[in-house]
């Protein structure tokens, strides 16, 4: 950072400040231990207006979470080419060095979306969101075990729904074959 590449950290709370910022900027800087990495590192705070803006251009959606006193958002990363456009997204919360590499290398020969594009789809980040909580105590993503015991519960009604739907449709031919066989 600050060499090959630029880190824009964008908050989408209106509640957040410079100074913040700022401060979160410092704590990044320590724990990445790079010479010039500084001008490199962004963390931009905005107006609701600004968020908006930004948000629905890039296509990033969240929404406040009143019972947590939180967003409920994706986890990912959005890479820009120099000149400012989406080249990929990575979705989670784990990146593997290698794709990171390629993604950026591509970006900056400014190519659109030949990485990750079969991994950005909106379900596969809506199970996810839909399954993990971000718990601000730990710094953490945990698991939701209600959700993922719906998940479960669900999948499993469905697959006895299935098994009995062909065990009656196998006794009904069953039947049928018997009736019409000749009797002696």
């Amino acid at each position: 950072a600050g060499e090959q590449f630029d880190v824009l950290a964008i908050s989408f709370d209106p509640g957040e400040t410079p100074d913040l910022a700022a401060a979160k900027k410092q704590h990044y800087l320590r724990a990445y231990r790079r010479a010039g990495a500084e001008a490199g590192l962004h963390f931009l705070t905005g107006s609701q207006d600004a968020i908006t803006a930004l948000t629905s251009a890039v296509g990033f959606r969240y929404a406040a979470d009143p019972k947590f006193d939180q967003y409920s958002h994706p986890s990912g990363i959005i890479i820009l080419t120099p000149q400012g456009k989406i080249s990929c997204y990575f979705f989670g919360l784990d990146y593997a060095p290698r794709d990171l590499r390629l993604a950026l290398n591509e970006a900056s020969s400014e190519k659109i979306g030949s990485l990750t594009t079969a991994i950005s789809n909106d379900k596969t980040v809506t199970i996810l969101a839909f399954c993990f909580h971000y718990d601000p105590s730990t710094g953490k993503y945990t698991l939701v075990i209600g959700n993922l015991l719906k998940v479960a519960a669900a999948i499993t009604v469905l697959i006895l729904g299935s098994f009995i739907a062909l065990n009656v449709r196998r006794e009904r031919k069953k039947a049928a074959g018997a009736s019409q066989a000749p009797r002696l």
